[in-house]
């Protein structure tokens, strides 16, 4: 069945979304890689920000599936990147989630994109209520209706997805990628078309941004639309898409590492302050610096599925077997043996997203706002 105007709109946000996740990953790397050489006064910043962004998660310290807690500083170990779109008066959604892995003997990171429709079992890492098989979005709303637990809530189903430990997390608010790119004075890139794309707040018509051809220095809204528009005439579709995304990545690594001022720096670093949360501490953020020379060799993954509208709820139905390769893989980078069965649900007897012919598809609402299961079909989607 042939994807609808809507669902295909979501499914290129996504695309974007995605990118951004890893373009603030970039940056925070390259941030912390960069605090030793302005000294002490950017380093306090840093610290202050990341002070600011402080939140322990309900669990502890310690993933369920790790028998001790990890130090980044010596030990391999995750982070879930969460970019979030906030809205007033309901509660938030992970529009993005890139899991990424970080091994230390060979200093690789190795990322996972999620597809923010894909159909999984949601796991509460309260045990108290049953939510069933929804699209994985939903995690973090269901968890924000409950005490503010959308980062918990949202670990916990993507520990219980990939049979791994989530042991960090970073969540951040789109509102970051206009603001890190106009904080670094903007990025220069090259536009290969004509290109006509609506704004950061969905406008068009007369707010659209119209980017002309050739190299040019972008603001955030601009370097925005360059990464957002696969449909005007010559933008290539998805794969011409996907090359300006990645030549920005690099944009804004080349630009980062070649600041020359403290006050450029200390920019970029104030445009994450109150736009992102983690329970990283500021010491274990620094450990993160060895890594940043490995930006240019991240390896990337995409998890594999098909557009799935059988009972009339577009989902993203994820391959069985490719999602176990993903598994393998982030197991041995990680270098992760399975510990006993936790209470999270994130056992390995499963080998598979959770998901089966045999579910039932049920239209109540909860406190969240949506609808369980068949929330597809709400206008909260």
């Amino acid at each position: 069945m042939a994807l609808s105007r809507i669902e295909n709109q979501k499914k290129k946000k996504y695309g974007l979304r995605k990118k951004v996740i890893i373009i603030i990953l970039t940056a925070l790397l390259v941030l912390v890689g960069s605090g030793a050489a302005y000294g002490y006064y950017l380093t306090k910043k840093l610290e202050t920000v990341t002070n600011h962004a402080q939140k322990k998660l309900a669990r502890g310290n310690k993933s369920d599936l790790r028998a001790e807690k990890v130090d980044p500083v010596k030990d391999n170990f995750s982070i879930l990147f969460m970019g979030i779109d906030k809205r007033k008066n309901e509660p938030s959604r992970s529009d993005a989630l890139v899991l990424a892995t970080f091994n230390h003997a060979t200093n690789q990171v190795h990322m996972v994109s999620i597809p923010r429709d894909s159909k999984v079992q949601i796991i509460d890492p309260t045990h108290t209520r049953d939510y069933g098989i929804s699209k994985i979005t939903h995690a973090h709303a269901y968890g924000d209706a409950n005490n503010n637990q959308g980062a918990d809530y949202t670990i916990a189903t993507v520990e219980n997805l990939f049979k791994v430990p989530v042991d960090y997390y970073v969540q951040v608010d789109f509102a970051a990628f206009v603001k890190i790119v106009n904080a670094l004075g903007g990025v220069e890139m090259n536009v290969p078309v004509k290109l006509v794309t609506q704004n950061s707040h969905d406008k068009k018509g007369k707010d659209a941004i119209v980017l002309e051809p050739g190299k040019q220095l972008l603001n955030g809204e601009q370097a925005l639309a360059l990464v957002r528009n696969r449909k005007s005439p010559g933008a290539g579709g998805d794969f011409g898409r996907g090359r300006r995304q990645m030549a920005l990545i690099e944009a804004i690594v080349k630009k980062s590492a070649n600041l020359s001022s403290v006050a450029k720096y200390s920019s970029v670093i104030d445009s994450l302050d109150k736009n992102f949360e983690t329970n990283l501490t500021f010491g274990q953020l620094l450990s993160l610096r060895r890594y940043a020379g490995s930006l240019s060799k991240i390896n990337t993954l995409q998890l594999k599925g098909t557009d799935d509208m059988s009972s009339g709820i577009y989902y993203y139905a994820l391959d069985d077997n490719y999602l176990n390769k993903v598994r393998s893989e982030l197991k041995a980078q990680l270098d992760y043996k399975t510990i006993a069965a936790s209470g999270n649900g994130a056992s390995d007897s499963s080998g598979t997203s959770g998901t089966s012919s045999s579910e039932s598809s049920n239209s109540s609402t909860d406190s969240s706002g949506l609808a369980t299961d068949s929330s597809g079909g709400t206008s909260n989607q």
